[in-house]
């Protein structure tokens, strides 16, 4: 489920407040204080950590970011550090310039192989973004687009920020508008008349969490966490009995904006818009024939940093458990091979790779749907991740309510067929809103996340 929540940074790092131009800021959702964020900043060296206090299967545990840009005397930029993680977990990347700043290289946690690429002369850093935005503060422009560089994915984005109407003549309220792979992501900033930031708005697991200026006790314990999953899972409109789960079902969704669902169509699904709502009918053949051209084979079978099948441990593990004369034979023994290996506790926050979900034996459906992708590629299978919605508690805890959710589906030769390691089997309250690669930066959905989507109703279809 987290691939549609990595862009939403989450790590923490434990600093003590020592800068003396240190900004503080309170973090809330819905009024309530739920974390705190600092951003310090000098001739050399711009910082920036959040922490943000959630509710995970009724324990506790912190989400946050913390990034670092560090430039010369002359004001080249050297390095750039990101982490993220959540409790223990962490992952992180850094970008080391070369001497004449023309090119970075990127390394990551995800993978041991560093990659060079050309810096654009007028690519933006995370540090100089209010520079930036000056002309919109300063009310000499009413928008501008620009190159960012994107410290939660670590990639140039396109960005465009726009002048908002303000209450306060003093106050500059700016929408940033990313395009992160074929995603978008928005975030509104309130400048003062200094360009200081005095108020952010951003998305957070499917709620608004909004920063704040800070003047005292801005770092104290938060009594009351963020119940992440509560923002998450869309309610059910009835209790769907386990003998309609084979199908098929029809279901009709609706956005709250009240625009229409832009949901993709499958071999599993079939999908009608009627004005702002979409028709979606579900199971194991009631979808559209597809077709997998050359450039989509190549991209589902080779590896990327999360689904990293030219590993050898996860070939050794592929060849091992991948038993059986036929494709559907040896994807059936890949999934139970998975869930039984996958014994660890469940931690839906966060996105680990296959490779760490077969070293840790933990994590949620992401981990589950990564390893059975590499998996299936490691045997020379197209495989595609599916993400969007199950009917099921495995994962969220919540009853009567379709939770976020991730699977695998592999070219057969003739269509895509799935298979869900988390949940144990496909079946007809599987609704599949994105696909992808495995690799999160890229993931387009019709919606910002799951909340956004109301089921107005659904039926059997005999």
């Amino acid at each position: 489920m987290r691939a549609m929540l990595l862009l939403i940074a989450s790590c923490f790092v434990w600093q003590q407040a020592t800068a003396s131009n240190r900004q503080w800021y309170t973090l809330t959702i819905d009024g309530k204080r739920v974390g705190y964020a600092w951003h310090d900043h000098d001739s050399q060296t711009d910082s920036e950590v959040t922490r943000v206090d959630v509710e995970e299967l009724r324990q506790r545990v912190t989400v946050g970011t913390h990034v670092d840009v560090i430039r010369s005397s002359s004001g080249l930029p050297q390095r750039i550090y990101a982490e993220s993680g959540t409790g223990l977990a962490r992952d992180h990347w850094q970008g080391t310039f070369s001497a004449d700043a023309r090119t970075i290289t990127a390394t990551n946690s995800m993978s041991a192989e560093a990659q060079t690429f050309s810096v654009a002369p007028d690519l933006v850093l995370p540090d100089r973004l209010i520079e930036v935005l000056g002309p919109l503060w300063r009310h000499e422009r009413h928008e501008i687009d620009f190159q960012y560089l994107d410290d939660t994915v670590g990639l140039p984005v396109r960005m465009h920020a726009e002048q908002l109407s303000s209450p306060d003549p003093r106050v500059t309220a700016i929408q940033l508008r990313a395009v992160v792979g074929t995603s978008i992501h928005n975030e509104v900033i309130s400048l003062g008349e200094g360009g200081q930031v005095i108020h952010r708005e951003r998305k957070f697991y499917g709620a608004t969490l909004v920063w704040d200026r800070c003047l005292s006790d801005c770092d104290s314990r938060i009594n009351d966490p963020f119940d992440v999953m509560s923002r998450l899972v869309v309610q059910s409109p009835y209790r769907i009995p386990k003998s309609a789960f084979a199908g098929p079902i029809r279901y009709i969704l609706s956005r709250v904006d009240g625009a229409a669902p832009q949901i993709p169509p499958t071999g599993e699904q079939s999908v009608v818009v009627d004005g702002s709502s979409a028709i979606l009918t579900v199971c194991t053949m009631c979808g559209v024939a597809e077709q997998l051209t050359e450039s989509e084979r190549r991209r589902y079978l080779q590896p990327n940093a999360w689904v990293q099948s030219d590993l050898p441990e996860i070939k050794s593990f592929a060849n091992r458990h991948g038993q059986g004369q036929t494709q559907n034979e040896i994807m059936n023994s890949l999934v139970n091979a998975v869930r039984n290996h996958m014994s660890g506790p469940v931690d839906y926050l966060g996105y680990a790779s296959a490779a760490e979900a077969l070293r840790r034996r933990s994590g949620d459906c992401t981990e589950f749907a990564v390893l059975l992708a590499a998996l299936a590629r490691a045997r020379d299978i197209p495989a595609r991740v599916a993400y969007g919605l199950v009917y099921a508690d495995r994962f969220s805890g919540k009853k009567d309510v379709f939770s976020p959710h991730e699977w695998v589906q592999v070219w057969t030769g003739e269509r895509w067929k799935s298979y869900d390691a988390g949940i144990g089997e496909f079946d007809a309250t599987h609704l599949a809103l994105s696909l992808g690669d495995g690799d999160p930066r890229g993931v387009q959905t019709g919606f910002a996340t799951p909340a956004d989507l109301r089921i107005e109703t659904l039926g059997r279809v005999h």
